[in-house]
C-alpha cells in the first residue's frame, strides 16, 4: 500500500516519524540490519530524506551504525532495563512522596485518572496501551514541577515503551496481563485519592515498578536469546 503523506511536515519528518513508529512497535524489532535503499522504496521516497531521518535516529540512539557500516536498529540489553527501571523507582517514588507531603491527594488522584481512562480504553492495542501507561506514570512525575526532570522522563517515555512492546510482543502475554496492569494501576489512584500512602506505595513499587522490571528482564532474555 502506498504512504500517504501530510502537507503540514516536511517530507523528511514525516518519513522520520515512520521509522522510528515502526522501530517503538517492533515492526523494525530490535538488531535488525535496514537500509537506505529499502526503506526508500517502503515508503516511496527518494533516498535523500530516509538518509536524513537515519541521521536523526542514529544521533538520539535508536539506530547504531556496525561492521562495514551496516545500520541496524538498536538492541534492548538487561542494563537498559535495569537502568530505566533504576531512573523510573527514583523519579516515581519521589512523585509520590511529594503529592503527599504537599496534600494534593485530591486533586492529582483526579488528574492520573484522566490519562488511566485512556489507558483502559486502549488495553487491547499493546502500543496504544503502553503509551498511555506511561502517560500516567509522566503525570505523577509532573508534580515535581521540575522541567529538566519532565525532559528526563519523557526520554525515557520511548524507550520504555518499546520494552514493554516487546513484553506483549515476543512473551506472547494477552488481555489479561494488561487488566492486570489496569487494576494496579487504579489501586494506586484509590491509595493516592484516599490518603493511603503505604497502600499507594506498596502499589507503586511492588506490585507496578517491580513486576515491570521482572517481566521486562524475562523479555529482554527471551528475545536477546532465541530471536536475534
Amino acid at each position: 500500500m502506498k504512504e500517504k503523506y501530510s502537507e503540514e511536515k516536511s517530507l523528511t519528518e514525516q518519513v522520520y516519524s515512520k521509522i522510528k513508529e515502526r522501530i517503538l512497535t517492533l515492526d523494525y524489532p530490535p538488531g535488525i540490519a535496514i537500509t537506505e535503499a529499502n526503506l526508500a522504496e517502503e515508503f516511496s521516497v527518494s533516498r535523500m530524506p530516509v538518509h536524513i531521518a537515519i541521521q536523526k535516529l542514529t544521533n538520539e540512539g535508536w539506530i547504531e551504525t556496525g561492521f562495514r557500516k551496516k545500520v541496524y536498529v538498536k538492541g534492548i540489553s538487561v542494563k537498559d532495563v535495569r537502568e530505566i527501571y533504576e531512573i523510573r523507582e527514583i523519579l516515581e517514588v519521589k512523585a509520590l512522596d511529594t503529592i503527599f507531603e504537599k496534600k494534593l491527594n485530591w486533586d492529582f488522584s483526579f488528574k492520573l485518572e484522566e490519562k488511566f481512562v485512556r489507558m483502559k480504553a486502549s488495553y487491547h492495542d499493546y502500543y496504544a496501551f503502553e503509551y498511555a501507561d506511561s502517560e500516567v506514570h509522566r503525570t505523577m512525575v509532573s508534580v515535581l514541577d521540575n522541567k529538566r526532570i519532565d525532559q528526563i522522563y519523557l526520554n525515557l517515555q520511548d524507550e520504555l515503551v518499546r520494552i514493554m512492546v516487546l513484553i506483549f510482543k515476543y512473551r506472547k502475554r494477552d488481555n489479561d496481563y494488561a487488566k492486570q496492569v489496569i487494576e494496579s494501576m487504579r489501586k494506586i489512584i484509590i491509595g493516592i485519592r484516599e490518603n493511603h500512602y503505604d497502600d499507594a506505595l506498596y502499589q507503586l513499587k511492588n506490585e507496578h515498578l517491580a513486576s515491570g522490571v521482572e517481566e521486562a528482564l524475562e523479555a529482554v532474555d527471551f528475545y536477546n536469546e532465541r530471536i536475534m
